[in-house]
């Protein structure tokens, strides 16, 4: 709704998301792309809402490859698996991409873009996905992330 309510209105939109020891980075821009055309939520039911929400945060997947506690993802908790060193990540980078849009100084890739960086991989990603969710690729991305959401999220799971 917050997202909504500034596209709206014309007021640029951040978030930042911890990703197992990454970051990841969406802007969404006034007269850009909104975060509903980007990931597609509405009218889904919740599960379907946060693999959207994963695949759109996370097109370019770096995390994935050392994420060892399954345990760790619990949707019913509303947590995933990411650590401190995320969390403080996505505080620095957040705080300088609301600088440079509340200084209108220097370039900030909006949405279709997202930005993902991992320190334990010392990975930095791009990844331009015209159409959000829709596109081709990301259906695919969801095809993937579906099965391991299956189950997650339920108390005992």
């Amino acid at each position: 709704m917050l997202f909504k309510a500034c596209y709206e209105r014309g007021i640029p939109a951040l978030t930042a998301a911890p990703l197992g020891m990454g970051v990841s980075l969406l802007y969404f821009r006034p007269g850009g792309m909104s975060f509903e055309d980007y990931f597609k939520v509405e009218g889904c039911n919740p599960q379907e809402q946060y693999a959207r929400f994963i695949a759109g945060l996370s097109p370019a997947m770096l995390q994935r490859g050392y994420l060892v506690a399954p345990e760790a993802v619990n949707f019913h908790e509303r947590r995933g698996p990411s650590t401190m060193m995320s969390c403080d990540l996505c505080a620095g980078v957040m705080g300088v991409s609301a600088l440079k849009v509340l200084l209108d100084r220097g370039a900030l890739k909006a949405a279709p873009w997202a930005m993902q960086f991992d320190a334990y991989k010392q990975k930095l990603s791009f990844t331009w996905r015209p159409f959000g969710n829709a596109n081709p690729l990301q259906r695919l991305l969801l095809l993937l992330i579906r099965p391991l959401l299956k189950g997650a999220g339920r108390p005992g799971s």
